[in-house]
């Protein structure tokens, strides 16, 4: 896992070919106001999701794990806390759903949790295992973020 800003954005190109087109999306998508949904970039091998939502209390979150994209996933507005997990210490929920790829996984007590706010990124590879959208404080707020999905 990675938590950072935009202004550090290019320490992480060498990590994956199609991470300096990621980051060049982000910049554009969070000076413009583009509709929630689905937004192709790259066809499936590199495409986001505008997401606008409250934040929940942790209990009503799930840790949920991808096999075949990494989640860049930026703050444009608002602050959420992601809690994070590796991959060995996760035991799953529910089975592995191939089409939309992704398993959800139980909470775990040894999971580390960041706050994060706009302007801020995660970057979640397949080993971290996240539980995004909760509350910071433990007060509900309104949060608007992209999601990248990197194709591995």
């Amino acid at each position: 896992m990675i938590f950072d800003t935009m202004k550090n954005k290019e320490l992480y190109y060498t990590l994956h070919p199609k991470f300096a087109k990621a980051f060049a999306f982000l910049e554009q998508a969070a000076e413009q106001d583009l509709p929630l949904g689905k937004h192709e970039i790259d066809g499936e091998e590199l495409y986001a999701s505008v997401q606008a939502y409250d934040t929940k209390a942790p209990q009503d979150g799930s840790f949920e794990g991808h096999r075949n994209y990494i989640d860049i996933q930026y703050i444009i507005s608002g602050v959420e806390a992601i809690e994070v997990m590796d991959l060995s210490k996760a035991v799953a929920k529910t089975e592995y759903d191939a089409q939309n790829d992704y398993a959800l996984y139980q909470d775990h007590p040894k999971a580390v949790k960041a706050v994060i706010e706009g302007g801020e990124y995660g970057i979640f590879f397949p080993h971290d295992i996240h539980k995004p959208g909760m509350a910071a404080d433990g007060v509900s707020t309104p949060v608007k973020k992209i999601v990248v999905k990197v194709k591995l």
